[in-house]
């Protein structure tokens, strides 16, 4: 299935104007999900820029050339999505997607918000116990009854650098850690374009259930095209960590998102 309509509105060409880009790309123009340091992410980012027949051009101080404001963008996208899909898919269960909502309002985690009293009313206690309990997804999503029991999480990345996939392991360990109930399904949706990234999201302990690609079959086609070949013998290409995290199904269609949740 081809990417979300909306995504083309996400994506720009930004100006950078340097040697590796005007070799990688053909001009001073980097996809704006690229990485402009490295020629195999840009040659990926740019067949999908292509693919979507994306030809608008943005300066690179604008803000759809920065990572807060397509971060933002992209949970806005993905929530009305989802608030849309989930109810007219499945309308039996009355569903609640929510941006930013703090887990202690839902079921599963509850008890963190008698914790924190508890923390704030003993200062000792902070130091044994930390306070690090509170967690505001990107987007939640429940079930609108008694008690709101939290059905998914749903983390979203623009782009993948080490700290940012780090984060979200660090708040899925920690709803995973905090939960008293049934866990909820804990998902990444992003547009990074190059698979050594993305593997370091869907390798692992198994604290993230799956990663969704919003242009699967796009970066897909591009990295057969372009990530073939191992910079480094005694490492994989690109392509086969592709085939990794695909066969696997821990690297899936941003598109299958909507249809997991209804069957979960």
């Amino acid at each position: 299935m081809a990417a979300p309509d909306w995504l083309g509105e996400l994506l720009a060409w930004k100006k950078a104007d340097n040697k590796k880009v005007v070799a990688a790309c053909g001009g001073p123009w980097a996809p704006n999900i690229s990485d402009v340091d490295n020629m195999t992410s840009m040659r990926i980012a740019k067949s999908v820029l292509d693919a979507l027949g994306v030809t608008r051009k943005v300066s690179a101080n604008s803000a759809d050339a920065k990572e807060e404001s397509r971060g933002a963008a992209l949970e806005n996208a993905v929530t009305a999505e989802l608030a849309h899909k989930l109810p007219s898919l499945d309308p039996a269960r009355p569903w609640a997607v929510k941006r930013g909502e703090d887990v202690r309002t839902f079921e599963q985690y509850q008890h963190l918000a008698e914790l924190r009293e508890l923390l704030s009313e003993v200062p000792s206690l902070r130091v044994t116990l930390g306070t690090d309990y509170q967690i505001a997804p990107d987007i939640t999503v429940a079930l609108d009854v008694p008690g709101r029991p939290l059905h998914a999480v749903v983390s979203c990345k623009w782009t993948l650098r080490s700290d940012r996939a780090q984060n979200v392991r660090h708040e899925f360990n920690l709803l995973v850690r905090s939960r008293r109930g049934r866990t909820p399904h804990l998902v990444a949706v992003t547009a990074e374009p190059l698979p050594s990234r993305l593997a370091s999201l869907t390798r692992g302990t198994g604290e993230i259930d799956a990663v969704y690609h919003l242009a699967f079959e796009e970066t897909r086609e591009a990295v057969e095209t372009y990530g073939a070949t191992r910079s480094k013998k005694s490492e994989p290409s690109q392509l086969e960590l592709w085939q990794e995290m695909t066969e696997q199904n821990r690297l899936k269609d941003y598109n299958d998102l909507v249809y997991d949740l209804i069957r979960i």
